[in-house]
């Protein structure tokens, strides 16, 4: 599939030539299409993998990518890595997210999972991650007071009004989890939003696989 613009203003989304899995508008991207495919999760979060995945292009219109262990944008393309799905909605949520806040920073994302999934643990660099294995863990930057495209350091930094509707969207959209940091103050169902630690500096969405 490819990806071209669609009118619409100032709210103009880059629209695929067949209708993207689980979405109608994506967010324009800057370093070439999506190469959109039907795509599995196979396995766990925790010992699964990944395949035909899709790839998150580097940036977009509405977002940008982050590497956690090199401190910097844009997130290797290795790392970002998910199902069609997966991908689909992450970019629905992020696009929605922004037509309903004009003056919200991009939002950033970072680790999704390997290009064929796997382990993707601290040999890949910084904390690493036990899950992210097969394309369905999607890793979510909290937009910043500030409004700077960068990780925030620290919960005070977090715009709290901004992060608790980008996540409450993420609920909608139906994610089978959303662990946030202890520190963040924010807030959902408790069976799908968890603290959890080291995640005061980015929101884990969880969304659960495609029956097969």
């Amino acid at each position: 599939m490819l990806i071209s613009l669609a009118a619409g203003g100032s709210a103009a989304r880059a629209q695929t030539t067949e209708p993207a899995p689980a979405t109608s508008s994506l967010g324009a991207v800057s370093d070439g299409p999506v190469q959109w495919r039907r795509s599995y999760a196979v396995g766990s979060t925790n010992g699964g993998f990944l395949v035909r995945g899709v790839q998150l292009p580097a940036e977009g219109e509405d977002f940008f990518t982050w590497d956690f262990p090199l401190a910097r944008s844009p997130n290797r393309g290795w790392r970002r890595w998910g199902t069609d799905t997966t991908i689909a909605t992450a970019l629905r949520v992020i696009a929605e997210f922004r037509d309903a806040h004009p003056g919200a920073p991009r939002i950033g994302i970072a680790d999704i999972s390997r290009r064929n999934g796997g382990p993707f643990g601290r040999r890949y660099g910084g904390l690493g991650h036990a899950s992210h294995q097969n394309g369905l863990d999607v890793d979510v930057l909290y937009p910043r007071r500030d409004r700077r495209e960068e990780v925030a350091t620290k919960p005070a930094q977090i715009d709290p009004a901004l992060s608790q509707d980008l996540l409450d969207r993420f609920v909608a959209v139906g994610a089978q989890y959303v662990f946030v940091g202890p520190h963040t103050g924010l807030t959902g169902p408790r069976r799908i939003v968890q603290k959890l630690v080291y995640h005061d500096d980015h929101m884990h969405v969880r969304f659960r696989p495609r029956p097969r």
